[in-house]
Formats: structure tokens, C-alpha cells, sequence
């Protein structure tokens, strides 16, 4: 999974991802003029930007993109008022505004699912795992510590034969 990778290098590529696809989608919308416009596609730099940077970043996008937008208008000749582009700008704003807010939530979400995985170093003997730290944990508290797992504790009828002979029979 894409979150799993190493931080530095991982956010070094997802910032050059965001900033060029900003800068792709600003200039097809300033080429296509006034009357063709692409403000949703401004939700693909924004959501890279919220789970690169975080919220931070996600909102900052979301407030930058629209204002650069609307600068655009200084050289077009307008289609409508200023007052109506300010609206529809502010209206941008608020939507990605809103999406940054979903996105960092959802990868918050994500980073904190814990899976199980790799390989476990377990003794053979009484059972217990190693875990990153060096130290020796019970198979039951290791696995409710890195899943959702949760444990109830019963025997099988091998066991219940071996060490309660008088009451599995």
C-alpha cells in the first residue's frame, strides 16, 4: 500500500505529483477561456496535497487554486459580474475546502488500521512473539495490540481430554 513506503520519499513524489497536476489543470483552464471551465478537476491537486501535507496543505491548495482561478479574469473579458465570480470562487473554496477536510480523515483512517504482517519471530516453545522493540509478548496480547482481534479462551477436545480427562468424557 501507497502509505506503507518511506515518508521522505514517498512525500517528495506525491508533492511534485500535486504541484504538476495544479499546474496542468490551471493552464488547460486558462487556455480554454472563460466559457469552458475544469474547477472540479482542482479536487486531484488538493486530495495529492491533503494526504502529502496533511490538512494543512489540503486547505491551503483548496484556497490558492480558486483565488488563481479567479486572476484569470484579469485578462478575459467577463462572462459575468465580478460580484458572481466572487461567488463562484468563494463556492470552490468551500468545496475543496470541504474534500481536504474528507480526505485527511479517510488517510488518518487508514494509517490507523493495523495489519498483521511479515514475519513473526515465535518461540517454539512457550508461544510468545517478538515485537519491534526486542521484547517477548503473548501471542494473545501481540495480536489485540496489531489487529482488531479479540481473544476469548476455551480448549480443544484434544487438550480437554489431556489435562481435564474427568470432565470431556
Amino acid at each position: 500500500m501507497l502509505l506503507d513506503a518511506p515518508a521522505p520519499a514517498l512525500a517528495k513524489v506525491r508533492v511534485a505529483h500535486w504541484i504538476v497536476a495544479s499546474l496542468v489543470i490551471l493552464a488547460v483552464d486558462y487556455l480554454t477561456g472563460p466559457f469552458i471551465q475544469f474547477p472540479i478537476l482542482l479536487i486531484v491537486p488538493v486530495a495529492l496535497a491533503a494526504v502529502t501535507n496533511g490538512l494543512p496543505g489540503g486547505i491551503a491548495l483548496a484556497l490558492a487554486l480558486p483565488a488563481i482561478r479567479l486572476s484569470f479574469f484579469f485578462r478575459w473579458e467577463l462572462p459575468s459580474t465580478w460580484v458572481m465570480e466572487a461567488i463562484d470562487t468563494a463556492v470552490d473554496v468551500a468545496i475543496l475546502t470541504a474534500f481536504a477536510v474528507l480526505i485527511d480523515r479517510i488517510v488518518k483512517q487508514q494509517r490507523e488500521i493495523r495489519m498483521l504482517k511479515g514475519l513473526l519471530p515465535i518461540c517454539g516453545h512457550c508461544k510468545r512473539i517478538r515485537d519491534q522493540g526486542g521484547t517477548w509478548r503473548q501471542l494473545e496480547t501481540y495480536i489485540t495490540q496489531h489487529s482488531g482481534a479479540r481473544f476469548s479462551h476455551t480448549f480443544c477436545p484434544e487438550c480437554g481430554r489431556k489435562h481435564y480427562p474427568g470432565l470431556t468424557d
